[in-house]
């Protein structure tokens, strides 16, 4: 009977979960579920308690801080007894419990909300580094560091990062003065995730395609498009306005000698909303900065204002110079290594609206 009331908790509990995703009344549809399973709560021979208690938003309880419910059902039975009269007991009494957790949609900043994510895998080649043969600061406000690997800063004053902020690392962490190293759990299963989290290529001729071409200026409005020659934009000022970068290019160098840079902001809406570029994954990463034949690019503001939207290059080597302003560089920075290889000041103002916010699905599960 026991082993009988429990699986009838457990169905119960989860039925309440499932109904609070679904917008129906969660005590109702526990107790369907139970009495269906032969527990009625007639007084009786079962009491049926279902107890549900509220999930606070931002508590860190539910994927990406949603708020939810969690859902407590418990059943007490008295079974007549047989045999155990001829010793007094005339009935026997078992109590069961269960709880679920029943979690909201949500949307979530990847990779925990760090400002710059770094996705080599190398412990020894670190996928963040600030510069150790430069006198560049960095200042990162709005999140802080992720490593797949591990990450390395020159010395404690090397980077400054808002209070509560960390540099997260799968392998070590260098010199910050905040770290949270090998947080092996952490881990990006190189390149396989972040393939997946990559929104579909529309330069490929898949029908339905909505990449525009490159043309001919350095202006990109309301739209995705096809870059198939960053380097032709070199020098240039970049300036979006509501539109993705969508890079093609298997190898370039950005660099921007002497003028140029990023300006605008991202796609609003659609699959590619928060990006303002992706660059195609090259099954041949950037070893380091100066590397050639490879992706390659220098990071940084023009003197026409700021610049927002994820930068997703999984395979690219990202240089970030400074950008003058604390305003200039508003957006979140994924590249294979990310790291500074000049002398100014580094500003990286990370906001997740109008980044990129993925989605997560409502979840439920049994907790106990």
């Amino acid at each position: 009977d026991k082993r009988h009331a429990q699986n009838a908790a457990d169905s119960a509990a989860l039925a309440g979960a499932l109904a609070y995703t679904k917008g129906t009344d969660i005590s109702t549809a526990a107790q369907t579920r139970a009495t269906s399973n032969g527990y009625d709560d007639d007084g009786t021979t079962n009491e049926v308690t279902v107890t549900v208690a509220n999930i606070a938003a931002g508590s860190g309880i539910c994927p990406g801080d949603a708020a939810g419910k969690e859902i407590t059902v418990d059943i007490v039975t008295t079974v007549d007894t047989t045999f155990a009269r001829v010793i007094g007991r005339n009935n026997v009494t078992s109590t069961v419990t269960a709880t679920t957790r029943s979690c909201n949609p949500t949307i979530q900043e990847p990779f925990g909300g760090a400002a710059v994510v770094g996705l080599n895998p190398s412990k020894t080649s670190c996928a963040y580094d600030s510069g150790d043969s430069n006198s560049a600061h960095w200042t990162l406000v709005g999140g802080g560091i992720f490593s797949n690997g591990c990450a390395f800063s020159k010395n404690g004053n090397s980077v400054t990062m808002d209070p509560g902020e960390c540099a997260t690392t799968v392998g070590p962490a260098y010199n910050f003065t905040c770290m949270q190293p090998n947080q092996t759990s952490k881990a990006v299963s190189y390149p396989a995730d972040v393939l997946a989290m990559m929104p579909p290529n529309p330069c490929d001729g898949t029908p339905g395609d909505v990449g525009l071409p490159q043309g001919s200026g350095s202006t990109f409005s309301n739209g995705v498009y096809c870059i198939s020659d960053l380097d032709a934009l070199d020098k240039e000022d970049i300036v979006l306005n509501n539109a993705t970068l969508y890079v093609t290019d298997m190898k370039f160098e950005l660099k921007f000698a002497g003028s140029g840079g990023f300006n605008g902001t991202p796609t609003a809406s659609g699959p590619y909303a928060g990006y303002y570029m992706i660059v195609a994954y090259n099954p041949t990463p950037c070893p380091a900065f100066n590397a050639k034949n490879v992706q390659t690019m220098v990071l940084r503001g023009n003197s026409g204002g700021t610049f927002v939207g994820t930068i997703l290059a999984p395979s690219a080597c990202i240089d970030v110079r400074g950008n003058g302003e604390p305003s200039g560089i508003l957006t979140q920075v994924i590249g294979y290594n990310v790291t500074s290889n000049g002398n100014a000041e580094v500003y990286i103002n990370f906001n997740p609206n109008p980044n990129l916010q993925e989605p997560v699905d409502p979840s439920i599960r049994l907790t106990k």
